[in-house]
């Protein structure tokens, strides 16, 4: 009995959110965590902007990870940031890498590079950021996505 409930919890973990394409990778300190799930949503505070939200886990079209008084936002390691909603390069991005786990979370801003591809029928480019936090060390995003588009 005790076998069938293991394997019953170990067949109920997985990963939550919108799968992504692309070879985005993201090292957060001593750590590399997978980028595998991401969706873009219009931004709350400015409707001509959408929000591109990529993370390890729990990104999907109901996620605003830039809503910091949120007590919903999924646990593990993302990037994000907000582009005009039409394909272009944007050299002076605001983006940010989070952290989120155990009820903390820690988010790091900086400028990065982005390109936007496409944004029909999912959206598509790369991003480059790099920031040093005094904690964790070395924070560095590269590389494509493509998402889910949710706006």
């Amino acid at each position: 009995m005790r076998i069938i409930c293991c394997l019953l919890c170990l067949g109920s973990c997985g990963i939550d959110g919108e799968p992504i394409e692309g070879d985005i990778t993201i090292q957060y300190g001593a750590t590399a965590p997978d980028l595998v799930v991401g969706a873009a949503v219009q931004d709350q505070s400015d409707p001509s902007l959408m929000l591109v939200q990529i993370g390890s886990d729990g990104v999907d079209c109901d996620t605003y990870l830039d809503n910091f008084l949120s007590f919903n936002n999924p646990e593990g390691t993302f990037v994000f940031f907000s582009v005009e909603k039409l394909p272009g390069a944007f050299e002076e991005a605001s983006v940010a890498a989070m952290r989120s786990e155990n009820n903390n979370t820690k988010t790091n801003f900086s400028t990065g590079s982005v390109t936007i591809d496409a944004v029909e029928p999912r959206v598509a480019g790369s991003v480059e950021f790099s920031i040093t936090d005094e904690d964790v060390g070395e924070i560095s995003v590269s590389g494509t996505f493509d998402v889910v588009r949710c706006f």
